[in-house]
């Protein structure tokens, strides 16, 4: 049997893509968040678990969704910061759209284990960012090493050296001055969510809380069949839907259709609507 990640790389690659560049920045007197786009394309429902043939035809007629493959930069404090790395075809040159190049990048916080978010990690065997420290919820690293994912395995050897192990007390856990982590688990087990800023001024990175925008919006409790557990997914998603339109946090995340941020805000009909960055 494939592995989840092994899976989730030939549904990327199972429908012809457009690629785009990255045009949106998200800018305040903290921090500035780049979206770096890897690819865009459309979903297929079929990757939905047990949708409700009405609520296809509402959100999804043509059986397709937008989405997208990004991974974000974050200049901070005179600091380079990514968070996650894509599947890694286009974030070298990405990066240098922006004048920086790998070895300029100080810190990778990483979502979680599958391929199109550590496959930019690695070129031939080697780390793509020698300088990094790579920050990984404990909970996923311990799934994945337990899985013996290969690619995740040779991530893990390669940056055995930089590899910040964190645990996720209550829910939060303070990495560096205005980052913290945040548990999102569901889609995989230890699925990790980065808040970034002060308070009246954040940004949650929320990683893969989302794929199919047009349908998980209006109907939170709609799952991916490459979710771990995709019930905990929903309830998760419910959860923080819930939060971001109240607390007013600006949002980005790793499937979200260009320009890969926004806000969150509660439909007053179904579900949420998102209002993307401008």
């Amino acid at each position: 049997m494939k592995s989840i990640s092994t899976l989730v790389l030939l549904m990327f690659f199972s429908i012809a893509c457009s690629q785009s560049k990255q045009t949106k920045t998200m800018q305040n007197s903290d921090y500035k968040i780049f979206v770096l786009n890897e690819l865009s394309r459309e979903g297929n429902t079929d990757i939905l678990v047990n949708p409700d043939p009405e609520v296809l035809k509402k959100y999804a007629p043509t059986g397709t969704f937008p989405m997208a493959i990004n991974a974000f930069l974050v200049q901070k404090d005179n600091e380079n910061i990514l968070f996650d790395t894509g599947l890694g075809q286009k974030l070298v040159e990405n990066l240098a759209a922006h004048n920086i190049s790998p070895e300029q990048i100080s810190k990778i916080f990483i979502t979680h284990g599958h391929g199109d978010h550590i496959g930019g990690l690695l070129k031939d065997g080697k780390p793509i960012f020698p300088n990094a420290k790579l920050y990984i919820n404990r909970v996923e690293y311990d799934y994945w090493m337990k899985e013996k994912n290969e690619p995740f395995t040779q991530v893990a050897e390669t940056y055995k050296n930089n590899i910040q192990l964190f645990d996720i007390e209550k829910d939060t856990f303070d990495l560096m001055p205005d980052i913290q982590a945040i548990a999102a688990y569901g889609h995989t087990p230890g699925h990790t969510m980065y808040l970034i800023g002060k308070e009246k001024n954040q940004t949650l990175v929320w990683g893969d809380l989302t794929h199919a925008m047009l349908v998980q919006m209006p109907h939170p409790e709609i799952s991916m069949t490459y979710d771990v557990n995709p019930e905990q997914a929903a309830k998760t998603r419910e959860s923080v839907l819930k939060l971001v339109a109240e607390k007013e946090f600006k949002i980005a995340g790793m499937h979200v259709p260009l320009p890969g941020m926004g806000i969150i805000i509660k439909s007053k009909t179904e579900g949420y609507e998102f209002s993307p960055a401008r």
